[in-house]
């Protein structure tokens, strides 16, 4: 039978590092980690811009479908100056049996703020053109269609890199462009969808 103290013995120099080891381990860390810690800021404000686009791009597809759904005319209306944006319903969505629909008046929640760092760049259609101040609403009537509209996101930081939501009108697809040179992609412009 094999003596317990001697198996101890010959594996105890096996069973830990040596600190060369440990000195070698450390190092390669921490080159991984010099190398990855810079560029993690170009990845949290992009983050942040997608982040702000993705929430309105869902929220344009819920009101299409809603605005489908109900045979109302449901709208999203952007504020440019203060970089928030709301969803906007009609009168009639809030009637109650003891009011007046011709006293209503539209309704929506609590402006949603973009996320920090995140500002729009404009806002518009192919027809009238894109403008970058005031108040802007895109409205879906109550087929659920809307006219060709562009949303335009940019990092405040850098406003070079923009994130651009395309909206078509008639089919509801979105498309997104997202560039890194400062130039704000063209609405192309199509005649049956810019009503």
């Amino acid at each position: 039978m094999p003596d317990r103290h001697a198996a101890a013995e010959q594996r105890s120099p096996e069973a830990g590092f040596t600190l060369m080891e440990v000195l070698v381990t450390l190092l390669i860390i921490s080159m991984l980690f010099a190398m990855v810690v810079p560029n993690l800021s170009t990845f949290v404000p992009g983050a942040r811009l997608e982040g702000s686009g993705k929430q309105i791009q869902r929220r344009l597809d819920f009101l299409r479908s809603e605005a489908q759904i109900r045979g109302r005319e449901m709208s999203l209306e952007l504020d440019l100056d203060r970089d928030r944006w709301r969803v906007v319903y009609p009168p009639d969505l809030r009637l109650s049996l003891d009011q007046d629909q011709s006293t209503l008046e539209e309704w929506s929640f609590d402006w949603m703020e973009l996320e920090t760092g995140v500002v729009f760049s404009g806002a518009g259609d192919s027809k009238n053109g894109i403008v970058e101040r005031g108040l802007y609403r895109i409205r879906f009537d109550e087929y659920g269609f809307a006219a060709d509209q562009m949303i335009v996101l940019e990092l405040e930081s850098e406003p070079d890199r923009k994130w651009s939501l395309e909206l078509r009108g008639l089919t509801g697809a979105t498309g997104v462009t997202k560039t890194n040179d400062g130039e704000r992609p063209e609405l192309p412009f199509v005649g049956e969808g810019a009503f």
